[in-house]
């Protein structure tokens, strides 16, 4: 049971260091952009070599696992944190989990999980997806989630100490979430400000439509533009319409272009079945990455990429 539950945690600490984080630190100094959690510092002697912070996200993290399978999870939302830091040679994964441990407790962190393993170098099949992930065998695992107050607010921390076979320097990463409410809200857009864009600019961007996670299932949030958009389409009974979907660049090109049809297809479907619109009228498109309006090097960046456009046929 125990080798099982770190089989799952090192599997859960790749997922999360699959993620997108800066990582071209050169021996001796941080990445570049990269910066500490203002409450919780680093090991001296460490070198920040992974850095992400965004002021919006969620992450997931275990409170329960039954052999491999997460029987009860946390999802906290808030700013997100991850930190990557490569140890000094002196300190071991035990050590450095050690700290951050006591650091929690001093600030009166509340501890929902834990494990200590030093058993994985076993795992053949493992092993190897480290090899292909990080370029070495992991040979230790320890790692914590914990729950408390940071800079006045709610806070969840993940820590993930390791060290890989063959001498080279151990790890730990910190995945922080801080709650906060989403501050972004939907933009939806009137059926009479859709009807002034497309005849100034032939287009008209909309927010206001929304998907479940890499789905085409449209959120309950998302009807009233949808209806907007019917009554600018019943008051303008001549115009024909392309529906575009877009999304941001995460992802390959094949997965997102299929995606982003899809979701434009879906749109088109509620006007028909919904509101009683032509289908001759609207023609669904998708295109994927090819036409960002910010860069997709930020989450906002990403978030204004991924939208439905209206474009005059």
């Amino acid at each position: 049971m125990h080798k099982s539950i770190s089989l799952f945690i090192v599997r859960l600490v790749l997922l999360f260091g699959s993620l997108v984080l800066a990582s071209s630190a050169s021996a001796g100094r941080d990445v570049p952009g990269g910066r500490d959690h203002p409450e919780l510092g680093r090991i001296p002697g460490s070198v920040l070599t992974g850095f992400e912070h965004k002021q919006y996200g969620t992450l997931r993290l275990p409170l329960k696992i039954e052999g491999i399978r997460v029987s009860r999870s946390l999802q906290p939302s808030g700013e997100v944190w991850r930190l990557q830091y490569r140890l000094p040679k002196k300190m071991g994964p035990d050590g450095a989990y050690a700290v951050y441990l006591d650091n929690l407790k001093e600030k009166g962190f509340e501890l929902l999980y834990q494990c200590e393993d030093e058993d994985t170098m076993f795992y053949t099949t493992l092993r190897r997806r480290l090899k292909y992930q990080w370029g070495s065998n992991i040979m230790t695992v320890y790692c914590l989630v914990a729950k408390g107050t940071l800079r006045g607010r709610e806070a969840t921390v993940g820590v993930f100490s390791t060290a890989k076979l063959r001498g080279s320097e151990p790890e730990v990463r910190l995945y922080i979430v801080e709650s906060k409410p989403l501050e972004a809200k939907l933009e939806v857009v009137g059926a009479e400000k859709m009807a002034q864009e497309i005849e100034k600019k032939g287009h008209v961007a909309l927010y206001g439509i929304l998907f479940d996670h890499d789905s085409d299932k449209l959120k309950p949030d998302s009807l009233k533009a949808i209806a907007e958009i019917a009554k600018y389409l019943s008051a303008h009974p001549k115009v024909k319409l392309y529906v575009v979907g877009h999304t941001d660049n995460t992802g390959t090109y094949q997965y997102n272009l299929d995606l982003s049809k899809r979701r434009a297809r879906a749109v088109v479907r509620s006007l028909v079945r919904k509101h009683g619109i032509s289908a001759n009228r609207l023609k669904a498109v998708g295109v994927g990455p090819v036409a960002p309006v910010a860069s997709n090097q930020t989450e906002e960046g990403r978030a204004k990429n991924r939208r439905v456009e209206l474009v005059a046929q």
